[in-house]
């Protein structure tokens, strides 16, 4: 008698539960891995992924990269993943990496205020550049370190291992940046195998776009990456029924008011306006995990992102809507389908 495969394993590991690009004291920077089998998706790279790639000794299983959007707290160690992970990884076949494409040019960037002088533009020519042109400048930044290490260390040709990939946005929705960033639209696959199927949707974090939030199904179950949004719609869509929610958060008690016009504190006073147009407060969440109908929500990118609030702060303010479990992330934390 044949006895029945059993289905591949499937886990998520949460590498960097800290949100924000200044990096926190005590928590990695944002970065999570759903390894099915042997094979490690890695969804986001920020500060400290490849140490925590080791940590969690997944680093030599790396099979592909997922990154949300082009936030530097979400992307500043995409590429040092594979420079300082090279002695290693470069046994690996190729990696595929996936990720957004232009923003636009000019036009994707925030307008200049009135009344203010106008914004400098880093790099007018291409202010704007998704992941492929990315890849190829820090490439080119590296370029003696690189070379040097071809020759001196004898190692495999690091050019053959990253292999960039754009998420093409879905032609007549309508979404554009900075402002149309996530107009309704069925979730797109990204990536698919015999053991896990990889779907996405564009989600609402304006002015950045494209951003994503992504959805891996395999037979053992299904997990979804919010990535950064406020609550959104597509999200919804692409989270129903799943068996984990990995949705970000930021701390909506105390709220802070300023004085119209008070120069001082402009800069905190847009500051907080971003959180509140672009990111999903505590007090929202439960709603867009009982709307979605997941198993479990697991609460990262956790803002503020200086000290370590208590679970506790956390799950008192998460409020009645959502009757399933709920994870306060902690980083290297495991969970199994």
């Amino acid at each position: 008698m044949c006895r029945p495969v059993p289905a591949v394993n499937t886990k998520l590991v949460l590498l960097g539960t800290a949100g924000g690009p200044l990096p926190s004291p005590v928590r990695s920077g944002i970065a999570h891995a759903v390894v099915v089998g042997e094979r490690v998706h890695l969804i986001d790279c920020g500060s400290g992924v490849t140490r925590q790639l080791r940590r969690a000794k997944i680093l030599r299983d790396l099979h592909q990269v997922y990154l949300t959007h082009l936030h530097s707290d979400h992307d500043c160690e995409y590429f040092n993943l594979f420079l300082l992970g090279w002695p290693i990884l470069q046994w690996n076949p190729p990696v595929n990496v996936f990720g957004p494409g232009p923003a636009g040019g000019l036009a994707g960037l925030p307008p200049d205020l009135d009344g203010e002088a106008p914004f400098p533009v880093v790099c007018p020519d291409q202010p704007t550049p998704g992941l492929i042109e990315s890849t190829r400048l820090q490439f080119a930044a590296h370029a003696y370190d690189i070379n040097v290490r071809l020759r001196d260390s004898g190692r495999q040709d690091l050019r053959d291992l990253v292999v960039p990939h754009e998420i093409a946005v879905p032609t007549g929705a309508g979404a554009t940046g900075p402002e149309q960033v996530a107009p309704p639209m069925s979730p797109v696959v990204i990536s698919e195998d015999d053991d896990v199927r990889v779907t996405a949707v564009l989600v609402q974090h304006a002015p950045v776009f494209p951003a994503f939030a992504f959805r891996f199904d395999t037979d053992g179950g299904s997990i979804v990456i919010s990535g950064d949004t406020a609550p959104c719609a597509n999200l919804i869509t692409l989270a129903t029924g799943a068996d984990i929610l990995v949705h970000e958060v930021f701390d909506d008690s105390a709220d802070v008011h300023w004085t119209p016009g008070d120069d001082h504190r402009r800069r905190e006073r847009r500051q907080r306006e971003h959180l509140v147009n672009s990111h999903t407060p505590v007090s929202a969440i439960a709603k867009v995990a009982a709307l979605a109908g997941v198993s479990r929500l697991v609460l990262t990118h956790f803002v503020p992102g200086e000290d370590v609030l208590p679970d506790e702060h956390w799950l008192q303010r998460i409020g009645p809507d959502f009757d399933g479990e709920v994870v306060v992330g902690r980083d290297l934390a495991e969970l199994t389908l």
